[in-house]
């Protein structure tokens, strides 16, 4: 058992020293010192209290965008559309942070970010009903829905909910009662990145603890066989769309109350797409999507500190995903190859 162990440590180790040695060749490439440029990420990323605090708020859309991917895959159904989701989520805050005050910030956040999963949740539901009623590819209409709320959403800030004191398009600023407070002085960083971390483990528990979370893997993995123990199938991979939408949506909705405060133009740089990319890495685990999306954290943050001391632009963070992607993608298919074997 322990030789088992230690071969699958040192495959992995290996494995990593390869992604590295790719990198370093993509870097070197581009006229830098592999050397330097990682240094040069390190520092944009680790470098001190301001840069890993930015870090773990960029955390905070790509660990929950990855999770509304990985729940209903658990049950076997596809979610591309947290992107969407995550837009609709965050106009959904902003509306309810302008517009209305329950006379508290306990209850106005409370109720903005129940509004803001609510609004994903909706989203999800369209796509999760016609996979379960029509048998229609959810991967095509969740994807395609992407770009429906998009641009759903670009109207809205321009046209009806436009802030025209702005020259941006954007909404006006949320009430500050709404508003998710910063825990240090100088710095973005709030209790949004521990609600996020909250929200992983939770789902992480009922995974592996609860009833529900049985039936959702016990159906994705094993369809026919759940359907003759009594699962409702079709119900649980409709739930798990649906949680899965409103776990994107609040991502968006944590995005305005914590740290944008206002819905704007370029609200998302593509947070879901990139949590998609993490809970595949991840292989749907919620413990490997923290991890995973801390390293895409890194790599983003740092890139702008790699382009500003280098030639390298900030834009090779996405190519070093992509090979990271690549190979561990080529090293899941060997590894169920050789099982089958």
């Amino acid at each position: 058992m322990f030789s088992n162990t230690l071969k699958k440590i040192t495959i992995w180790v290996f494995f990593i020293l390869i992604i590295l040695a790719v990198w370093a060749v993509i870097i070197a490439i581009s006229g830098e010192n592999p050397f330097s440029a990682f240094g040069y990420i390190l520092e944009g990323s680790l470098g001190d209290t301001g840069y890993f605090l930015s870090t773990l708020n960029k955390m905070v859309p790509i660990m929950l965008t990855a999770l509304a991917v990985a729940i209903p895959s658990w049950a076997g159904i596809w979610n591309i559309g947290g992107e969407g989701q995550l837009l609709l989520g965050g106009f959904g805050a902003a509306l309810i942070g302008f517009s209305i005050n329950l006379g508290s910030s306990f209850l106005n956040i409370l109720f903005a970010l129940i509004v803001s999963a609510l609004f994903g949740l909706v989203w999800a539901l369209w796509p999760g009903y016609l996979k379960i009623k029509l048998n229609v590819d959810e991967v095509v209409t969740t994807l395609m829905g992407n770009y429906i709320a998009s641009y759903f959403v670009l109207f809205l800030i321009n046209y009806p909910f436009r802030d025209h004191s702005s020259p941006m398009a954007q909404t006006k600023y949320i009430d500050s009662s709404f508003q998710i407070p910063y825990m240090f002085r100088g710095s973005q960083f709030s209790y949004t990145f521990f609600i996020a971390l909250g929200v992983v483990f939770i789902f992480y528990f009922i995974i592996r603890k609860f009833k529900f979370g049985y039936e959702i893997r016990m159906t994705g993995s094993n369809p026919d066989f759940s359907k003759m123990s009594g699962i409702k199938t079709k119900k649980i991979k409709l739930v798990s769309m649906l949680m899965g939408g409103a776990v994107a949506g609040l991502a968006g909705g944590l995005l305005v109350l914590g740290m944008n405060h206002r819905m704007m133009q370029s609200f998302s740089p593509g947070f879901g797409f990139t949590g998609l990319l993490v809970c595949l890495l991840a292989f749907n685990n919620p413990i490997l999507i923290v991890f995973i999306s801390f390293i895409f954290a890194m790599l983003q943050t740092g890139s702008v500190n790699l382009e500003l001391f280098s030639n390298v632009p900030a834009e090779i963070s996405g190519l070093l995903q992509a090979v990271m992607v690549l190979f561990v993608s080529a090293f899941k298919i060997i590894s169920m190859r050789k099982g089958g074997k």
